[in-house]
């Protein structure tokens, strides 16, 4: 399955469970439009783009490159938001 196709199937199904109230979903379609408004989807990187190089802080804080984890070879990035 397509990552778009099991996207739109999780969306549908959470609309149609009856979790979200009319308010919250206006806030949720406010906040995409407004997301597209600031021009953030053409900024976005492409489909098989490359990212850029970046630095970020790995478990310890420390410094970690991705050029230096490139070299052992393929790089994935999780994002985790911490607790919900």
């Amino acid at each position: 399955m397509q990552l778009q196709q099991k996207l739109h199937e999780l969306k549908e199904s959470f609309l149609s469970s009856g979790r979200a109230t009319p308010e919250m979903l206006k806030i949720m379609e406010r906040s995409t439009e407004d997301l597209r408004a600031s021009g953030i989807v053409e900024r976005a990187l492409k489909v098989g783009q490359p990212a850029p190089a970046f630095t970020l802080a790995n478990q310890d804080g420390q410094p970690i490159a991705s050029q230096d984890l490139l070299w052992r070879g393929p790089l994935v990035i999780s994002f985790f938001r911490g607790v919900w």
